[in-house]
């Protein structure tokens, strides 16, 4: 998909610092706007304290190209490397979940289907004292 204008104008970014970091994108993610969602995310971690959770609501998007799948997988692994848990959400965004679905991304991205769900997610630290807590059970 052609478009003009620079890839600010074509991808805005909406940042909350904090625990967890909050990114919000809108507009088109694709091979030439890739390089904000890096930055985004490297901001992010770069606060301190750094941030074990950062999520990233898909949800404004318009497009979603195969680069911006890449790229999402690829600041995955950046945020883990720091300790950190990036969760995509697809905010009921069909473009999003489609994009994510026929790439084979939504089973190996922690997705969630809107905020709330997750703000309110657990850490894995939480999923094994629960396993641990049924196993001794």
């Amino acid at each position: 998909m052609a478009s003009s204008g620079s890839p600010t104008r074509r991808l805005r970014v909406s940042c909350s610092h904090g625990e967890p970091a909050f990114l919000a994108l809108a507009g088109e993610l694709d091979a030439g706007t890739v390089l904000v969602v890096v930055g985004a995310v490297a901001a992010a971690l770069a606060v301190s304290p750094e941030p074990q959770v950062i999520v990233l609501d898909l949800g404004g998007l318009q497009f979603l190209g195969a680069a911006g799948v890449r790229v999402l997988s690829a600041v995955t692994d950046r945020a883990a490397a720091r300790n950190a848990r990036l969760r995509v959400v697809t905010g009921g965004n069909a473009v999003v979940s489609r994009a994510l679905r026929l790439t084979g991304a939504e089973r190996v991205l922690d997705v969630y289907p809107d905020r709330d769900t997750a703000l309110s997610a657990g850490d894995g630290r939480e999923f094994l004292r629960l396993a641990a807590r049924m196993w001794h059970s």
